[in-house]
C-alpha cells in the first residue's frame, strides 16, 4: 500500500519568504482553511504587521507527542488476492460532524440499539426496561447544553515547557452551595463519560436536565450523594470531547475550523486536576468536602489531594489504583494500536475527512471486554448463537450454518457497543486520555521526577510538590510563600534539603520501620515507594473500593493503594472489597454496595 500523504503537525513557514511559491521545492498550495495563517508570498509577509498576525507570531504551541512511525508493509497485498492499492476514500463532506448526515447516522445507531436490545431481551428472557432505566454506562452523546468555564490564562503542563493557551472546561452542578461554601463535592469521570452525571442539573437546558446521567442512581435528592445536602460538581476532563478543550477543539492560531489534532500536547492526570482547581477558583470554592472518582476518576481524586491537600476534605478512589498496572497499560496500548492502524486516522488529522470508524469500533470492543468479567458473560449470554435461534431454523428444524459475522450473542453485543461508540466519541481524545492513564504513577520516584521537570520549566509559577514537601506547598500556593507548616518561610536551602537524597533516604527508612510493624494485605514490591509518594495524603480521610472480578484494575491494586495510605500513618483509611460478577463496571451498577459505601463515607 503506498504511504498516505502526510498533513503538517505544525505550521511550517516557507524557507524563503521572498521567493515565489512555484520556486520553492516541494511546495504545495495550502488547504483553504489553512490559507488564513499560512503565509506564502511577500504580500502575506508584509501583512504580518496586523494585530492578528502579531498574535499568531507570539503563539508558542505546547510540545506535541511523538507519533508511532508510519507502517511500511514488506509485501504486496495483491499477492494475497487483495487489491494492490486501496480504493480511494469517499470524498469528505464539508461538515462531517454537523448537519443532516450526522443526524442520520446517529439515528441509524439508535435504531440498531433498539433492535439489538430487543434481541438480547428475547434471548435472555428479560423484561424490557422502563424508559430511562437502561443498563448503566457512560454517556456517549454529549448533553445539548452544559455550563462552560473559560480560563483567564494558560495552563502549565507537566510534559511540555510551554503552557496550554486559554482553555475551557464543560461542567454541570447539582444542589445548592452553602453560605460557607463548605459542602462542595467534585465527581471525577472515567475515560469516556461526559459531565452529565445525573438529571435535574442547575442552570442547564430542560433537554439536558431531563436526561438520565451515567450515575443517575447514585446522585440526587436522598441518594448516596445527596444533592439536598451537597453541592455536586462534575466536569468533562481536559482532553475530552464533550465541551472541554481537547484535540478536537479549534487550534488557536487558526480560523476556528482547524483542530488541534495531534498537535495537542501530551496530558497527565495532574494537568486535568490542575484545570479543575481553576474551575473551583472561579466558583469561589476554597476547599472541597470530598473528591470522588471511579476508574480514571479515581486517579484524579488522588492527584487532586496530592497537588493541593489543603483544599480537599475527603478522598474516594473507586476501582482505580495508585499507579497504572501493566495489565491495563497493555490493554490500552492494544486499543490505541488498532485505532492508529486505521488508515482514516491519518496520524490524527481526520477532522476534514472520514474519521477512523473501524479503528474506534475495534478499540471499543477490546475495552468492553475488560469492563466486565468472564462469569458475567457466561450468565448473561452463555453460548447462545443467532444462527441457532428459532427464526434461523430451516423447514426441517435444523439450525443455520454458523456465521463468520457476529453470531454468538456476545459477538453481537460487542459489535453493538463498538458501533454506538465510534460515531459519538473523538478518537484522538481516546488516545490522549488513555495514555494519561498509563502515565499515572504516584510512587515517590515518579513524582520526584515530575516535580523536577515542572519546576525547571516553570520557575516563576507555584511549584509541583515533591513527595517530601509539607502540605503548605501546593499548586495553590505562591512560589515565595512555601512554609514549614507553622507559618515560617522555608529558605531556598531548606526547601532544597526537604527533597534532597538524604531526606528521601530518611523517608524510606521510616516507611520500612512502619512496614515492619504493619501487616499489609498487598505483596506489591512497590508498596514502600507508593507510601512515600502518598505521604501528603496522611491527614485526609480516604475511601478505597475494589472489586474482586475486575480485570482492568485488579483488586490487588486497590489493596496496594489502601495499604500504602495506611503506611503513611493515615488513621482514617476505609477499604471495601466487593464480590459480584460485574467486573470493572460494578461502580456503575451496584447501587446497594458501592452507593452504600459512599453514603457511609460522606456521612
Amino acid at each position: 500500500m503506498p504511504p498516505r500523504a502526510s498533513l503538517p503537525r505544525s505550521i511550517q513557514l516557507p524557507s524563503s519568504i521572498g521567493k515565489s511559491p512555484s520556486s520553492i521545492p516541494n511546495w504545495k498550495p495550502p488547504k483553504p482553511h489553512l490559507a488564513a495563517y499560512h503565509p506564502t508570498t511577500t504580500a502575506s509577509a508584509t501583512a504580518s504587521s496586523s494585530s492578528s498576525s502579531i498574535a499568531q507570531q507570539h503563539f508558542i504551541p505546547p510540545v506535541s507527542p511523538q507519533l508511532p512511525p508510519r507502517r511500511k508493509p514488506a509485501f504486496n497485498p495483491g499477492g494475497f488476492g487483495l487489491q494492490s492499492s486501496p480504493k480511494p476514500a469517499p470524498p469528505p463532506t464539508s461538515k462531517f460532524w454537523k448537519g443532516k448526515e450526522r443526524e442520520d447516522q446517529v439515528e441509524e445507531i439508535r435504531r440498531r440499539d433498539a433492535e439489538i436490545r430487543r434481541d438480547e431481551e428475547r434471548l435472555e428472557g428479560r423484561v424490557a426496561p422502563e424508559d430511562g432505566k437502561e443498563e448503566a454506562e457512560a454517556c456517549y452523546v454529549p448533553p445539548p447544553a452544559t455550563l462552560h468555564f473559560h480560563s483567564p490564562g494558560p495552563l502549565p503542563l507537566l510534559y511540555s515547557p510551554h503552557a496550554l493557551p486559554q482553555f475551557q472546561i464543560a461542567y454541570e452542578t447539582w444542589g445548592t452551595l452553602s453560605p460557607s461554601r463548605d459542602n462542595a463535592i467534585l465527581l471525577h469521570t472515567g475515560l469516556s463519560a461526559s459531565s452529565h452525571v445525573a438529571s435535574r442539573g442547575n442552570d442547564v437546558a430542560s433537554s439536558t436536565s431531563s436526561k438520565p446521567g451515567w450515575w443517575e442512581d447514585f446522585v440526587g435528592p436522598g441518594k448516596s450523594i445527596d444533592t439536598d445536602k451537597f453541592f455536586v460538581i462534575c466536569t468533562n476532563v481536559l482532553g475530552g470531547c464533550f465541551g472541554s478543550t481537547g484535540p478536537s477543539s479549534p487550534y488557536p492560531p487558526g480560523d476556528g475550523e482547524t483542530r488541534w489534532a495531534t498537535r495537542f500536547p501530551m496530558l497527565s492526570i495532574h494537568d486535568m486536576t490542575r484545570a479543575q482547581f481553576d474551575l473551583l477558583d472561579h466558583l469561589g470554592i476554597e476547599k472541597l468536602y470530598a473528591s470522588i472518582g471511579s476508574s480514571m476518576g479515581g486517579m484524579q481524586s488522588l492527584s487532586m489531594a496530592y497537588i493541593a491537600p489543603e483544599r480537599v476534605g475527603r478522598v474516594a478512589s473507586i476501582s482505580a489504583s495508585g499507579r497504572s498496572g501493566l495489565n491495563g497499560v497493555g490493554m490500552r496500548y492494544a486499543q490505541r494500536s488498532v485505532l492508529m492502524a486505521d488508515p482514516n486516522w491519518n496520524r490524527g488529522f481526520y477532522y476534514d475527512g472520514v474519521p477512523p470508524h473501524n479503528g474506534m469500533k475495534l478499540a471499543r470492543q477490546i475495552a468492553t471486554i475488560t469492563y466486565r468479567s468472564g462469569p458475567e458473560w457466561e450468565q448473561r449470554f452463555g453460548r447462545q448463537m443467532i444462527s441457532e435461534q428459532e427464526a434461523q431454523l430451516d423447514e426441517n428444524g435444523n439450525p443455520d450454518v454458523p456465521r463468520l459475522s457476529p453470531d454468538f450473542l456476545i459477538e453481537t453485543y460487542l459489535d453493538h457497543q463498538g458501533e454506538r461508540f465510534c460515531l459519538t466519541y473523538d478518537a484522538n481524545s481516546m488516545i490522549y486520555l488513555s495514555k494519561a492513564m498509563d502515565l499515572f504513577d504516584m510512587t515517590a520516584p515518579a513524582l520526584t521526577s515530575l516535580a523536577k521537570r515542572f519546576n525547571a520549566a516553570y520557575p516563576d509559577l507555584p511549584p509541583f510538590p515533591f513527595p517530601t514537601d509539607p502540605t503548605s506547598v501546593s499548586i495553590s500556593s505562591a512560589k515565595s510563600s512555601s512554609s514549614n507548616g507553622d507559618g515560617s518561610k522555608i529558605s531556598t536551602g531548606a526547601a532544597a534539603a526537604a527533597h534532597s537524597p538524604e531526606a528521601v533516604e530518611q523517608a524510606a527508612k521510616e516507611t520500612k520501620k512502619k512496614l515492619q510493624r504493619f501487616i499489609p494485605t498487598s505483596k506489591s514490591p512497590h508498596l514502600s515507594d507508593l507510601s512515600q509518594g502518598l505521604q501528603r495524603l496522611k491527614d485526609i480521610p480516604a475511601l478505597v473500593l475494589g472489586v474482586q472480578s475486575d480485570v482492568l484494575f485488579p483488586v490487588e491494586q486497590q489493596r496496594e493503594l489502601a495499604d500504602a495510605l495506611k503506611l503513611t500513618g493515615n488513621p482514617n483509611v476505609t477499604y471495601y472489597e466487593l464480590g459480584g460478577v460485574w467486573g470493572h463496571d460494578t461502580f456503575l451498577l451496584d447501587v446497594q454496595n458501592v452507593g452504600g459505601a459512599i453514603r457511609g463515607f460522606l456521612h
